[in-house]
C-alpha cells in the first residue's frame, strides 16, 4: 500500500469516527463548520465544531511529520479527495451537519486558508474539477441539437 493511500484511509477513519456511536468524543449535536488544523511539525490533523474550543477528534500521519512549518500543497490536494470521496458516498448528508455546511482548513491562529467544501441546500458552490470538460460537453450538445 502506498504512502498516499494509507493517508486517504487515515484521513477517512477520522472523518468517519465523528458520527461513530463507540466514539465517546463524537458529534452528537449539529454543527455548521468543521474546522481543521495540521501541526505540519508533528504531523497531527485536528478537527474542531463550530470554533476552535470545541476539539472532536484528532490522529497523527507520520509521514506529514517534518515536511513544512505550514500544511502544503500535497496535504490539502489529499484532504480535498477524502472530503470529495465522503460527499459522493453521502457522508456529509447525516442530519448533525446542519445546512450550510463548510470545510475549512485553518492555521495554528484559526484563519482560514482553504475552504474545502461548502454545501448548502439552495446553493452549489461548483469546483473546477466538474467544470474542467464542461466547454466540450455544451458544445457537443449545441451541436447535436443543431444538426436535427
Amino acid at each position: 500500500m502506498d504512502a498516499n493511500n494509507k493517508e486517504h484511509q487515515i484521513l477517512e477513519k477520522l472523518f468517519l469516527s465523528l458520527l461513530d456511536d463507540t466514539n465517546p468524543d463524537r458529534v452528537q449535536s449539529g454543527i455548521s463548520d468543521l474546522f481543521i488544523r495540521i501541526n505540519s511539525e508533528t504531523g497531527e490533523v485536528v478537527l474542531y465544531g463550530d470554533d476552535e474550543e470545541q476539539q472532536l477528534a484528532s490522529t497523527v500521519i507520520f509521514s506529514w511529520v517534518g515536511l513544512s512549518d505550514k500544511p502544503t500543497k500535497e496535504m490539502i490536494r489529499c484532504l480535498k479527495t477524502v472530503i470529495s470521496s465522503l460527499e459522493g458516498k453521502g457522508y456529509w448528508d447525516s442530519e448533525l451537519f446542519e445546512r450550510p455546511f463548510s470545510v475549512v482548513l485553518v492555521n495554528d491562529a484559526f484563519e482560514s486558508i482553504d475552504e474545502l467544501l461548502f454545501l448548502d441546500d439552495e446553493l452549489i458552490k461548483v469546483s473546477l474539477p466538474l467544470l474542467e470538460n464542461l466547454d466540450e460537453e455544451l458544445n457537443s450538445f449545441i451541436n447535436q441539437l443543431l444538426s436535427k
